[in-house]
C-alpha cells in the first residue's frame, strides 16, 4: 500500500505539473496569437493605407488625364475655328471688287522698279498686271495678288493675297484668339 500511495502522490504531483505546464502553454499560445493578431492588424492597416494612397494617386492621374484630354479637345477646336476664320478672310479677299483689287495690286507693285523685275499673277489679273509690269512672268495659282521676282531669280517677294492674309493672321493670332474665345 505504501507503494500505491507513492504512485498516487507522484500522479497527483505529475498531474499538477502537467496542468501547470498546460496552463503556461495556453498562456504562451494566447500571447503568440495576440502578437500575431496585432502584427496582422498592423500589416492590414499599412496595406489599406497603401491601397488608399494608390487609389488616390490613380484618381489624381485619371482626373489630370481627363483635364489634359479636355484641354487638347478645346485647343483642337480653337485651332479649327482659327483656320476657318483664316479661310473666310482669304475668301473675302478673293471677292474684292475689280476696283479695289486693281488699287491693291498697284499698291503692292509700287515699291519695285518693274523694269528690273518679273511679276506673276493669277489668270484673272493677267491683263492688269501685264499692263503695269513690262516683264510679266506668267500665271500662278492664287486667289489674287502678285509675286515679284528679280530677273536673275535671286530675290522673290510673295505678295499673294493668301500669303498676306496668312502673315496678317499669324501676326494677329493673339488678338484674334481673344476676340473669338475671350
Amino acid at each position: 500500500m505504501a507503494l500505491d500511495a507513492v504512485v498516487e502522490d507522484i500522479r497527483a504531483t505529475s498531474k499538477g505539473e502537467v496542468d501547470k505546464i498546460n496552463a503556461e502553454i495556453e498562456q504562451e499560445v494566447a500571447r503568440i496569437r495576440d502578437e500575431a493578431r496585432e502584427r496582422a492588424a498592423e500589416i492590414k492597416s499599412r496595406k489599406e493605407a497603401e491601397a488608399d494612397s494608390a487609389v488616390e494617386a490613380l484618381e489624381r492621374r485619371e482626373i489630370s488625364s481627363a483635364h489634359l484630354e479636355n484641354k487638347r479637345g478645346e485647343l483642337t477646336l480653337h485651332k479649327e475655328l482659327l483656320e476657318q476664320t483664316n479661310l473666310k478672310l482669304i475668301e473675302s479677299i478673293a471677292k474684292l471688287s475689280d476696283k479695289d483689287n486693281e488699287a491693291l495690286i498697284k499698291k503692292l507693285l509700287e515699291p519695285y522698279d518693274l523694269t528690273e523685275m518679273r511679276v506673276f499673277s493669277n489668270k484673272k489679273d493677267e491683263s492688269l498686271v501685264s499692263s503695269l509690269a513690262p516683264n510679266y512672268g506668267g500665271n500662278i495659282t492664287t486667289v489674287g495678288g502678285v509675286v515679284v521676282e528679280s530677273n536673275d531669280g535671286s530675290m522673290k517677294y510673295d505678295h499673294t493675297y493668301e500669303t498676306l492674309a496668312n502673315e496678317l493672321f499669324s501676326g494677329s493670332m493673339k488678338e484674334i484668339s481673344k476676340v473669338l474665345f475671350g
